[in-house]
């Protein structure tokens, strides 16, 4: 019998806040996951949901947000997909600049990519950045684990220790595991951790040098094209891997559970095994659908960008609109929203990719892929998808909060009494322009400069503590 001691849970960290005492009044509470839909105040008390809706008592000597009221609030968003730069990229981003945006966006916690300098290939490392989240972080950060050393893609990390100093999951993102052989033993080690594996789904020989999407518009604009192939080729490959690795886990059961006392079979782990991050392409969407049509354990996600812009957006050659994976086509972008709504994609990450000026004010060709999204996300999709009937409030919320914490096994933020305050407020009908003045990331390269947006958080409360504020109207 195994008598190895199980990995550590996930560890999530920001600072230490007091927990307060508050009532958010006359406001539309909407957890669309727990069937909350009610008008009425929301009343904190030392750190947790005291009461929902009408009727609710406002005791005294609690302070009363009254500026707020007519708002929503809904639980606090989680964002599975971020680079925040620390260690080694701090004058893009850090924990506290990012934390910060997060904030203003709405979150209550945000993962962090293991792609820095040095890689976060180790337990010694991935600890030391979660020490500091709990000293600079305004929203609790999580951390992810590189699959491979220093991301090179030629053999595993120190997984277990990465697991002990709580990671979140293993990913390689920014590189695609090339090599099958070592995404089996990636697969088959995260296996024994209980974290899935985050995968960026590239194919280097296809995608090479490709500054856009290939199609008409790169062919007008002579700029190299990344074809979807290049993703769509890789997902189906790696399916293939994920199907064996499943197999093989459902055929080790089955022996195991013909052991047991009374030959019972052990259960199976349904959580899923791996996690398909920021698709852009319609061919990829479909092999997803049928895949889990078919059971197999797997998620997937897709950013605000490949759902509201497309390819021809371009025209401007606008640095900031060069992603990887690239914005894609009009048939890519609507598959990617029906995907959406009808859950065969799980959830929205917004790969937060913060830049500095001087490695996006160069030609697209030599500009570094990324736009920042953090502080745009829940506005961006409110109104370009929502207020045009193309998704639900509900999907949407759910999406943004329970939806990635399905995928990572987090605990989920939600408006129920005993709870932890967890949540954010959003002022559903004012407008806002999208400036560099209005940011609060250290970078500034963000896709949606100049957008107009309807919608805006006012209100971020983390573990029952107000982590950021703006008043109506205020940057």
């Amino acid at each position: 019998m195994d008598t190895t001691p199980g990995p550590s849970a996930p560890r999530l960290a920001c600072r230490t806040f007091p927990r307060e005492s508050f009532v958010v009044p006359d406001v539309h509470i909407f957890d669309p996951q727990r069937d909350v839909d009610v008008v009425g105040d929301l009343l904190v008390e030392n750190g947790q949901v005291a009461a929902v809706g009408p009727g609710s008592n406002r005791p005294a000597s609690v302070e009363v947000l009254h500026d707020l009221a007519g708002c929503w609030v809904f639980p606090g968003f989680v964002d599975p997909h971020a680079h925040l730069r620390t260690p080694g990229f701090e004058y893009k981003e850090d924990l506290a600049s990012g934390s910060l945006a997060a904030a203003s966006g709405g979150y209550v916690a945000v993962v962090a990519m293991a792609n820095t300098e040095p890689v976060i290939d180790s337990g010694p490392i991935a600890a030391w950045v979660l020490d500091q989240a709990e000293k600079q972080a305004v929203v609790r950060v999580g951390q992810v684990g590189s699959a491979s050393k220093a991301q090179k893609g030629e053999e595993l990390s120190e997984m277990r220790e990465l697991a002990d100093a709580g990671v979140v999951a293993f990913s390689d993102d920014g590189k695609p595991i090339s090599d099958a052989d070592l995404l089996l033993h990636v697969l088959r080690y995260a296996r024994g951790t209980r974290r899935p594996v985050l995968l960026h789904l590239e194919n280097k020989s296809l995608s090479l040098d490709g500054v856009m999407h290939e199609g008409r518009w790169s062919a007008r604009l002579g700029l190299r094209g990344i074809p979807p192939a290049a993703e769509s080729g890789s997902l189906a490959r790696d399916l293939e891997i994920v199907r064996y690795v499943d197999a093989e886990e459902k055929r080790l059961a089955r022996l195991s559970g013909a052991g047991a006392a009374g030959g019972a079979a052990s259960p199976v782990r349904r959580a899923p095994l791996v996690h398909f991050q920021h698709l852009s392409a319609a061919d990829s969407a479909r092999l997803v659908r049928a895949a889990k049509e078919q059971g197999v354990p797997i998620t997937a996600e897709v950013t605000p960008l490949h759902l509201l812009l497309t390819d021809e957006r371009l025209t401007t050659f606008d640095q900031n609109l060069k992603v990887n994976p690239p914005i894609r086509s009009i048939e890519d972008r609507d598959a990617l929203v029906a995907a959406l709504a009808d859950g065969t994609i799980d959830c929205v990450g917004t790969d937060h990719a913060p830049h500095a000026p001087h490695e996006k004010e160069v030609p697209i060709e030599e500009a570094a892929s990324g736009s920042i999204g953090l502080e745009t996300a829940f506005a961006a999709l409110h109104t370009g998808l929502v207020l045009t009937g193309k998704l639900s409030l509900a999907r949407l919320v759910e999406a943004m909060s329970g939806g990635p914490c399905r995928v990572l096994g987090l605990e989920e933020p939600r408006l129920a009494v005993g709870s932890p305050a967890d949540f954010c407020v959003v002022d559903l009908e004012e407008p806002w322009v999208v400036t560099t003045a209005t940011l609060r990331s250290k970078s500034r390269n963000s896709a949606f400069l100049g957008a107009e947006f309807i919608g805006r958080v006012r209100l971020t409360v983390v573990d029952g503590a107000r982590r950021f504020s703006r008043g109506r109207g205020e940057a």
